[in-house]
C-alpha cells in the first residue's frame, strides 16, 4: 500500500504543477491581451469594433449614429467645440456644410 500511495501523490504533485503551469500561461496571455487593448488603436477598436476596414467617414457616421443613442455626449461636444471656437463659427458651418454635401453625394453613388 505504502508504494501505490506514494506513487499516487507524485501522481497527484505532476498534475498539480501541470495545472500552475496551465494556469501561469493563461495569466501571461491574459496580461498581453490586456496590455494590447490598452493602447490608443485599442481602446479605438473597442468604441468602434471594426475600424480597420472603415474610412474616416464611416466612422463619422458611426460617431453620429453614437450621438443619436447618447444626446449627452453630442450636447457636451458642441458645448466644448462653441467654447473655442466662437470666432471660427464660420467656418465650422462652411465645413460642416462640405461633409454633409460630400456624404450626400457619396451616399448617392452607393
Amino acid at each position: 500500500m505504502s508504494q501505490s500511495s506514494a506513487r499516487d501523490r507524485k501522481t497527484r504533485i505532476e498534475l498539480l504543477q501541470a495545472r500552475a503551469a496551465i494556469e501561469r500561461q493563461s495569466m501571461v496571455h491574459g496580461v498581453q491581451y490586456l496590455g494590447a487593448s490598452l493602447t490608443p488603436r485599442g481602446l479605438m477598436e473597442s468604441v468602434f469594433p471594426r475600424s480597420k476596414r472603415k474610412s474616416p467617414s464611416d466612422l463619422l457616421m458611426s460617431t453620429v449614429n453614437l450621438s443619436r443613442k447618447y444626446p449627452m455626449l453630442l450636447s457636451v461636444g458642441s458645448a466644448l467645440f462653441t467654447a473655442r471656437a466662437r470666432r471660427r463659427l464660420r467656418w465650422w458651418k462652411l465645413a460642416a456644410g462640405a461633409l454633409v454635401a460630400w456624404q450626400a453625394a457619396r451616399n448617392l453613388r452607393n
